[in-house]
């Protein structure tokens, strides 16, 4: 293969004719930013509701918020989820509503302000879905038995 004719060949190959606009991939950048921070608060919110309205009937593997003990009864199971509809509605609320604000800040950040702060959102996110989890469990843990029997039963 001849050298110079490869070069003769690429003479008039323009590489940034296929590579995207910068603006249009920052505003994919942007939306996809967007959709992540807003995505845990508006799961929460939805199950919060959930929970409060309708939730699982029965224990089961597939649906719901599963912890040992509230699988042990039915009455742990119906507890566990008002409790937690109880919880997650209004943080889910919350939340919503934070990072819809911090969100809206986004068009006058730089792409990689943009991604750290995105990341530090999410990051609080999952501490405060972890936090609530817990509360829900030592709740769980502290009003019924292993066997699922409430614990001021046996007084």
């Amino acid at each position: 293969m001849d050298i110079e004719a490869l070069k003769s060949m690429l003479e008039g190959f323009d590489l940034a004719a296929f590579l995207p606009k910068m603006d249009s991939v920052l505003g994919w950048v942007e939306t996809v930013l967007r959709l992540c921070v807003m995505a845990g608060p508006l799961m929460i919110l939805g199950f919060g509701l959930l929970y409060l309205i309708s939730p699982p009937k029965e224990a089961n593997y597939v649906l719901g918020y599963r912890f040992w003990w509230s699988m042990a009864s039915l009455d742990a199971w119906q507890f566990t989820h008002r409790l937690a509809g109880w919880i997650w509605a209004p943080m889910g609320l919350l939340l919503t509503l934070i990072m819809a604000l911090i969100c809206n800040g986004f068009r006058r950040m730089e792409p990689m302000d943009m991604a750290f702060c995105a990341a530090k959102c999410i990051l609080w996110e999952l501490v405060l879905i972890g936090l609530s989890c817990l509360v829900i469990n030592v709740i769980v843990v502290a009003v019924f038995d292993r066997h699922g029997f409430r614990r001021n039963e046996y007084e």
